[in-house]
């Protein structure tokens, strides 16, 4: 049976929604953030598509001077979306209106099942 996924052990140092800007330069670390930050309702994804770098590798240098890539694991977002290739969605090409804003985080917290902003604990 796999592990629980590590957590955070401190709450967030804010409740204040996020806007993170994306294009198709975000990749590795930057795209891994941002499809968590996407995924747990803790912000949205401004701009294009993102890059869609989703493979860890290690490179291997071979005796004859040639080498060999092989693929040991892949990012997968908070909700096991695969990011490889394809990259994540924005959730708006520009900066969305306060209300549109809100409705987006307050449907993505439905859709996870987590609580309403401003909804008691």
């Amino acid at each position: 049976m796999a592990a629980d996924p590590p957590k955070a052990g401190e709450t967030a140092s804010t409740r204040l929604p996020l806007t993170v800007l994306v294009n198709e330069h975000t990749a590795s670390a930057s795209e891994i953030l941002a499809g968590a930050l996407k995924d747990n309702c803790r912000g949205l994804l401004v701009g294009t598509r993102t890059y869609g770098k989703g493979l860890i590798q290690s490179v291997y240098e071979l005796s004859d001077s040639s080498g060999l890539v092989i693929t040991v694991g892949k990012y997968l977002t908070p909700r096991g979306v695969d990011i490889d290739r394809f990259g994540i969605a924005p959730d708006f090409s520009s900066q969305p209106a306060p209300t549109q804003a809100a409705e987006a985080l307050n449907a993505c917290r439905l859709s996870a099942g987590l609580q309403q902003a401003g909804a008691s604990a």
